[in-house]
């Protein structure tokens, strides 16, 4: 139980570092990118923009016991209505490979989602600051697994559809008229029999005014 308890301390250390490092870098910018008054086209609402997203992500709890910090990629449709209010549809694919091949299969977790973002916005500053929530479905699969016995038994892979939700900051920062840079970071919370499994996600794509 000590040893769980310091693995968990020295991971959410980490996740609150990649926290600190992505809200800053996104803060730097924003204090030395003056806004312009030049309205453009995108500045009419509705906007629909694209966001292709890659990233980690971090298995918390009973999830971290099990699986190692992992990559992950999505695609983020953004519709926005208004200066601070928009609303997103999210489809992402996390990678959780075991820990240890020997005892148990690699899995991944395929999560669509839908809600709103809150942009803080500033009229001295371009970048831009934004709070998110969704909620949808996690599929959580399992692979096909060999036992490590003699003879080897193939158990064959699950999968299981989870209601869920998930919320996190984030940044946007102008690199152009109809681009910009987008970085985000999430908790997830899978809804299963008897309890739950969560996990965080770092992510960074270039979001595409359309």
């Amino acid at each position: 139980m000590v040893i769980k308890n310091e693995r968990n301390k020295i991971m959410f250390k980490k996740i609150f570092k990649l926290m600190f490092i992505v809200l800053l870098f996104a803060l730097f910018v924003a204090s030395i990118t003056q806004a312009q008054p030049t309205k453009t086209k995108y500045d009419v609402y509705p906007v629909f923009s694209i966001s292709p997203m890659v990233g980690v992500n971090f298995p918390l709890q009973d999830l971290n016991n099990t699986y190692s910090t992992s990559w992950n990629a999505g695609l983020d449709l953004n519709l926005k209505v208004n200066r601070e209010t928009s609303f997103y549809l999210f489809g992402g694919y996390y990678n959780m490979p075991a820990k240890d091949a020997t005892f148990g299969p690699n899995a991944s977790v395929i999560a669509i989602s839908v809600g709103p973002r809150y942009i803080f916005t500033s009229a001295a500053i371009k970048a831009q600051f934004f709070l998110e929530a969704g909620v949808g479905l996690y599929i959580f699969s399992s692979k096909d697994f060999n036992t490590n016995t003699t003879p080897s038994v193939l158990i064959p892979g699950t999968s299981t559809t989870n209601f869920g939700i998930n919320v996190g900051p984030g940044a946007i920062i102008p690199l152009g008229t109809a681009m910009d840079l987008i970085m985000k970071v999430k908790i997830h919370d899978m809804f299963l029999k008897g309890g739950s499994q969560t996990f965080i996600s770092a992510q960074m794509g270039l979001d595409f005014k359309l």
